[in-house]
């Protein structure tokens, strides 16, 4: 993992632990440097300490420093990305952002004054699809589609990541990858296509069309208009894989842009520190399997 786009004296401190046990760097102007490591929270220093005297302070430079290095020294290039409210790194490190949105009209024109980073690491965790990957196929053996479901932080989208990897390795699909952020950068394969930085809509609308997967997998079901493209590629014969945040199936139901018969599988996370954990696995009548 590469982490040169952080200022020297946090990369220093940074590098002083077990990089591999880190998943999340919280930066807040003029506060201490948070770190979510080993499934604890700990203040980063000359070493991980839960006593904030001798943390690394996050100052204004350290945030700017972040933001233009990701951003290859030109802000403005990326500014569609920073009106999403997030940064991607090469690595596929994902960046939140917060700080002041500049609106005209009902449009967002860009986040200036960037007070906050949320520093995502991801993980390649392997065989953590394990538990379920048979459940995924009909008798048949043939893909069916499926929905990933917990709340934000729990594992969505290293699962997904994985699942992309073994269908590819079944030299039987086609697959589409669908990558809003760039968090897909390192899942390649011969039987893998990625459409990055582009949203739904777009992607689903030309990508059906001229790449022809049997299987489409996309992070992160918001919208209506994200089931509604869910929806359309269904009812075209293409299996889905995708995401959503709830804490339970009940949830998924209740929420007002759920669109019922598309999944056959839905699978649950625990909703615990430790990510990637299985709470259960239904059916297309929501019964546990």
């Amino acid at each position: 993992m590469n982490f040169d786009f952080l200022p020297n004296d946090i990369l220093i401190q940074l590098l002083k632990n077990n990089v591999d046990k880190i998943t999340e760097i919280r930066l807040r102007e003029g506060f201490p440097v948070i770190l979510s490591y080993d499934n604890d929270r700990y203040y980063l220093s000359s070493d991980l300490s839960k006593d904030k005297s001798n943390a690394v302070i996050c100052k204004k430079e350290h945030i700017d420093y972040i933001v233009t290095k990701v951003c290859e020294y030109s802000v403005y290039a990326y500014n569609d990305k920073i009106c999403s409210g997030f940064l991607t790194t090469c690595d596929g490190i994902r960046i939140g952002l917060a700080g002041e949105c500049v609106f005209n009209g009902e449009d967002i024109v860009t986040i200036k004054n960037i007070s906050s980073l949320n520093i995502r690491i991801p993980h390649e965790v392997s065989g953590c699809c394990d538990k379920f990957y048979s459940n995924l196929f009909n008798q048949n053996t043939e893909f069916l589609s499926s929905l990933i479901i917990s709340p934000p932080f729990c594992g969505k989208t290293t699962m997904l990541k994985e699942l992309a990897l073994k269908l590819n390795a079944l030299n039987q699909y086609s697959i589409l990858i669908i990558d809003e952020r760039g968090e897909f950068n390192k899942i390649k394969g011969e039987n893998i296509d990625v459409v990055k930085n582009s949203n739904k809509l777009y992607a689903f609308q030309y990508a059906l069309r001229s790449l022809s997967p049997n299987i489409v997998i996309t992070d992160e079901l918001i919208t209506q208009n994200d089931w509604l493209c869910v929806k359309n590629a269904v009812n075209s014969g293409v299996k889905i894989v995708a995401s959503v945040h709830a804490r339970s199936l009940d949830e998924v139901c209740a929420k007002n842009e759920f669109i019922p018969n598309l999944f056959d599988r839905y699978i649950v996370l625990n909703s615990n520190a430790v990510p990637g954990v299985l709470k259960g696995i239904f059916n297309k009548e929501y019964l546990p399997l």
